[in-house]
C-alpha cells in the first residue's frame, strides 16, 4: 500500500513527472563526493526511467566509494575520470541546494539546459526549470518514492533497496529530528517490497576499514571542550586524512552530555579545511555553515575554509557562540 504523501505540492510532482515521461536521454547526477542519498537516489532514479524506455546515465564527479557496491546498478556509475567528453541539454541534479554542488560535472551541461531539480535541502536555490524540493521530507530518496508513487511506476526489490539506502543514510538509520513519520512509513513499504534492511544497516554502519576505525580514535584524541562544555571540537590533519574516511567522527562529540554542538574540522590539504557541523535541537548548525558559504540542514551542515587551524577554530567558534540559546 503506498504511503500517504506529505505536503508536496501537487502541481511540482506534476511538472516533474511530465518532465521524465517526454525525456529519453537524460543526465542523471548529484553533489560532489556523493553519498547514500545521492548514489541511491540516482541508481533508483535510473530503475524507474528504464519503465518509460529512457536511455538515461548516472554521471558523478568523484568515482563512488565502494561501501555502496552492493546495490543494483552499481557498475552503471559513470564517474567524471571515465566520462566521455560531451554536452548535455536536459538534466536532472539530485540532492543539490545549487547548480555548483555538482562540481565539474556542470561541464558537461549546457548553459541554456532544462534542469530537474529533485531536493529536500531547506535552503535550496530552485535553480531549475522544474524544482521538486521541500524539506518536509527527510532524503532525496523518499522524494523519489512519493514521486514513482505519483507516476504510477513500480518500486521492484532493487529499488526499493536503492531508495531504503538513502533514506537510512540520511536519517541516521531513522535517529535524526529530519525523520518523520512518513519516512518511518517510507521505509516500512520499501522493507515490504523487498528491502533488506539488515543487510543495508550493516553495510552503512559496520563497514569501516581498520584504518577509518584508528581515525575516529586520533579524532577523539583531538577533542577539546568550549564554551563551559556547551561544544565539543575535533581536528584531523592532511596526512591523518589520507589515511581512511573520516566522516562519522564528527557525531562522537554528540555522545557527551552537555555538548551541543560538535565541529570536525578536515586538512583537506594543507592551509585548507572542510569543516562538519552537528547539533542537538537548540542549535541550527545549517546557518553557522551559511556564515561561511555552507549550508546542510538544522542538524547536520558544512563548510569549507582557509588558513591556519588556530585561525579556522577561532572563527568557528565565534560563530557558533552567537548560535547558543
Amino acid at each position: 500500500m503506498p504511503v500517504t504523501p506529505p505536503d508536496i505540492s501537487a502541481s511540482d510532482l506534476d511538472a516533474a513527472a511530465g518532465f521524465l515521461r517526454s525525456q529519453s536521454d537524460l543526465l542523471i547526477t548529484s553533489h560532489v563526493n556523493s553519498d547514500g542519498d545521492g548514489i541511491g537516489g540516482g541508481l533508483a532514479l535510473l530503475g524507474l526511467l528504464r519503465q518509460l524506455d529512457s536511455r538515461s546515465q548516472l554521471l558523478l564527479q568523484d568515482e563512488p566509494p565502494g561501501d555502496y557496491d552492493y546495490l543494483d546498478g552499481w557498475d552503471e556509475i559513470i564517474d567524471l575520470g571515465n566520462a566521455p567528453a560531451q554536452q548535455h541539454d536536459t538534466a536532472v541534479l539530485l540532492d543539490c541546494p545549487n547548480f555548483d554542488r555538482i562540481g565539474r560535472v556542470g561541464d558537461q551541461i549546457t548553459t541554456d539546459a532544462t534542469l530537474l531539480n529533485i531536493d529536500h535541502h531547506p535552503d535550496n536555490e530552485r535553480f531549475g526549470a522544474i524544482n521538486l524540493s521541500t524539506d518536509v521530507v527527510c532524503s532525496t530518496c523518499e522524494m523519489l518514492y512519493h514521486l514513482a508513487m505519483h507516476m504510477g511506476l513500480d518500486i521492484d526489490r532493487p529499488i526499493a533497496e536503492q531508495l531504503y539506502t538513502g533514506i537510512l543514510f540520511d536519517t541516521g538509520g531513522f535517529r535524526y529530528s529530519l525523520t518523520t513519520p512518513t519516512s518511518l512509513e517510507v521505509g516500512a513499504d520499501l522493507v515490504r517490497r523487498g528491502a533488506r534492511l539488515d543487510l543495508i544497516a550493516d553495510r552503512l554502519y559496520n563497514n569501516a576499514t581498520f584504518d577509518s576505525v584508528k581515525m575516529i580514535g586520533r579524532a577523539i584524541d583531538s577533542m577539546a571542550m568550549h564554551h563551559d562544555g556547551r561544544v565539543a571540537t575535533m581536528s584531523l590533519t592532511h596526512e591523518e586524512m589520507e589515511r581512511g574516511d573520516s566522516e562519522t567522527s564528527v557525531n562522537y562529540g554528540l555522545w557527551i552530555k552537555g555538548v551541543e554542538v560538535t565541529a570536525l574540522l578536515k586538512e583537506e590539504r594543507v592551509g585548507h579545511y572542510r569543516i562538519s557541523l552537528r547539533s542537538r535541537e537548540d542549535v541550527d548548525v545549517s546557518a553557522i555553515a551559511r556564515i561561511f558559504g555552507g549550508g546542510g540542514h538544522a542538524r547536520a551542515a558544512g563548510c569549507r575554509q582557509e588558513g591556519s587551524l588556530d585561525d579556522v577554530l577561532t572563527r568557528m567558534l565565534a560563530a557558533i557562540e552567537q548560535m547558543l540559546p
